[in-house]
Order: structure tokens, then sequence, then C-alpha cells
């Protein structure tokens, strides 16, 4: 009895961070679209966003067939949170002129909070036997590490793009050669 009391508790854990990482998945998704729209006339990282997007929308519909496989569906009102911020983010960055750096920030942290989101979940299915959302979970943080590495690259960018945006026309190259 005591062992299948763990097994549940367990069982709620893990469904609870499915449903975060859902959550997290549509705020990650609203920020690369900020981000793509920012940086439109960037193909450097364009390409790379635009194939990250996709990645990610397929890992949302892992995430979501993972939670029907434990019998619960995304949290509404986790999602609608994140959306909200998500908006309310974009709508105050209309009123900037420097979007693109700003999205930059906001999609290297918004990766960020996947990855942690994803190593939780990864560690919890894997305590509860559950290798398929383990799995799931280990993609989702694969792919989310190769595009904190692909952002972090274009720091250099992100700052021409703002400067362009403000009207600089002369940018000086970034000491040391630029973007790695």
């Amino acid at each position: 009895m005591p062992e299948r009391t763990l097994m549940t508790t367990i069982e709620r854990q893990l469904v609870g961070y499915l449903k975060d990482a859902h959550a997290l998945q549509e705020h990650v998704g609203a920020a690369l679209s900020e981000l793509l729209t920012a940086a439109a006339d960037e193909p450097r990282i364009c390409r790379p966003l635009g194939r990250y997007a996709d990645r990610s929308r397929a890992h949302t519909r892992e995430i979501e067939a993972r939670l029907r496989a434990h019998g619960a569906a995304p949290s509404i009102i986790k999602d609608a949170g994140m959306l909200f911020a998500a908006v309310v983010e974009a709508g105050l960055g209309r009123s900037r002129r420097d979007r693109a750096g700003r999205h930059m920030r906001d999609a290297y942290v918004a990766v960020h909070l996947q990855i942690a989101a994803g190593e939780m979940l990864r560690r919890v299915a894997e305590r509860a036997g559950d290798l398929e959302t383990a799995a799931v979970a280990a993609a989702m943080c694969d792919d989310a590490y190769a595009m904190s590495r692909e952002l972090s690259d274009h720091w250099d960018l992100a700052v021409e793009m703002s400067l362009r945006r403000h009207g600089v026309r002369d940018i000086p190259p970034p000491p040391g050669g630029g973007d790695r």
C-alpha cells in the first residue's frame, strides 16, 4: 500500500511537470515568434530560429501526447497565464525601438526556462519509470541547449540590429572580431 501511494505522488508530480512544460512551450513559442518578426531581415538568426520554432511545436505535441497517456490535459490556467505574460511582454516591446535586442534577450531567457523545465521533467519521469516522457524531455533539452548556443553566438548581431534600428549607420566592429 505505501508503494502505491508513492507512485500516485510521483505520478501527480510528473503530470504537474508535464503541465508546466506545456505552458512553458506556449510561452517559448510566443517569444520565438516575436524574435522572428524582429529579426525577419537577418537570415543568420532567422533560419536557426525557424528550425527551433518547428522543433518546439513538435515538442509541444509530444508533451500533449504524454499528458493524454497519463489521463491528463494541458492546464488551461497555466497556459493562459504564460500566454498572457507573453502578450503583455510583446505589447510593451512594440512601444520600444530596441525590439531586436530585447527579443533576443527574452528568447534566450525563455530557452533557459525551457531547459530547466525539461531537466526537471526528465528526472521526475525517470524516477516514475516513464521512459517515454523522459525521452521527450531529453529531446526538448537537447534542442534548447543547441538553441542557447546559437543565440549566444549571435549577441553581436543583436547589437548591430538594435543599433541599426536606432539609426546608427557606421557601426563599429566589436572588439575581438565579433560573433564566434
